[in-house]
């Protein structure tokens, strides 16, 4: 079957995730909308270092979604958070419908319903990027979690990694594993200062710790300081078990784990996840990644205590969230 994707945005995730669809294993037309000749450029470099069917796969580049003529089976979208919603209803506009969206998906909650209610008007079906869950390792310890009733989740790294970027990344393994996305955060730990984001001098990033409860009891800690070690060490607690995983170094530990054997950690990046997730969305119209919808509660959690952090610490009245 031949298929067609749409890519906005190569940088230097898009750059990953045309790498992911190049190794799709039947013929595709890409077409790869950017601006900036140094992201094309990086994007084009990229394919160069992988093996694909440079037969079957053909590529077209453009500097603006004005000059796309076709329709994409799937469109995958990676700019900034920033005008996000509104580039998507121009590309659903066009007859687009079904969406791969990097987080954050937006910034704010009134910016989340207004495409929530646009996709549903347009017939179209959306996934957010957030790929822990689809994580072989991770699939293998729910299982190992499936009769436990609360689970303890915490995660622990240097600040520099970045607590505005990838905080969803841990909110949506977290209800993934407890099967409940209805966690409600607590910011009151965040650290004063702000930091700088390097994907814009108008973007914000933070750091401390987000606190998080179910309705089941099962707690999250999410905590990026200074003084923490580089590594992201991610520990899930039972009343009878205990995992801690090492993400960095590729290592799990347990204890009270019966079943253990073959139980390590890999950490699967974009160049290859998203091979299988744009190859499910085509065959089975879905994939393992949370859907839009899933993902509303932790964006929304998510844009709450960071806009009330900032108002706290600046008297800022902030209605977009400076994440991205």
């Amino acid at each position: 079957m031949e298929k067609r994707i749409i890519l906005v945005g190569c940088g230097n995730i898009g750059s990953r995730h045309l790498q992911a669809i190049a190794k799709l294993p039947y013929g595709i037309k890409v077409d790869i909308v950017e601006p900036n000749d140094d992201a094309q450029n990086l994007a084009k470099s990229r394919l160069d270092e992988i093996s694909f069917d440079k037969t079957d796969h053909k590529f077209f580049w453009y500097k603006s979604i004005n000059e796309l003529k076709n329709i994409g089976d799937v469109t995958i979208v990676t700019t900034h958070s920033v005008g996000r919603v509104d580039l998507i209803i121009e590309l659903m506009n066009k007859g687009n419908r079904r969406f791969l969206i990097e987080k954050m998906v937006c910034q704010s909650v009134n910016e989340y319903n207004h495409l929530l209610e646009e996709i549903k008007n347009y017939g179209g079906k959306g996934w957010v990027n957030i790929t822990p869950r689809c994580f072989k390792s991770y699939r293998k310890i729910k299982e190992l979690l499936s009769k436990e009733k609360i689970i303890n989740f915490s995660v622990k790294t240097n600040s520099k990694n970045g607590l505005g970027t990838n905080a969803i990344h841990y909110i949506d393994l977290f209800s993934w594993l407890i099967e409940d996305n209805k966690i409600i955060l607590d910011g009151k730990s965040l650290s004063d200062e702000l930091l700088v984001n390097k994907r814009g001098v108008n973007l914000k990033e933070f750091s401390g710790m987000i606190t998080g409860i179910a309705n089941s009891n099962s707690s999250l800690s999410i905590t990026f300081l200074p003084e923490f070690h580089d590594e992201t060490i991610v520990e899930i607690t039972t009343d009878t078990m205990k995992f801690t995983i090492d993400e960095t170094n590729g290592k799990i530990t347990t204890l009270g784990v019966a079943d253990n054997d073959n139980l390590d950690f890999t950490y699967e990046h974009v160049s290859n996840t998203s091979t299988q997730i744009i190859d499910s969305i085509l065959k089975n119209d879905d994939c393992q990644l949370p859907t839009l919808n899933y993902s509303l509660n932790g964006h929304s959690e998510l844009f709450r205590i960071f806009n009330a952090h900032i108002t706290k610490i600046s008297t800022e009245n902030v209605e977009l969230c400076p994440i991205t």
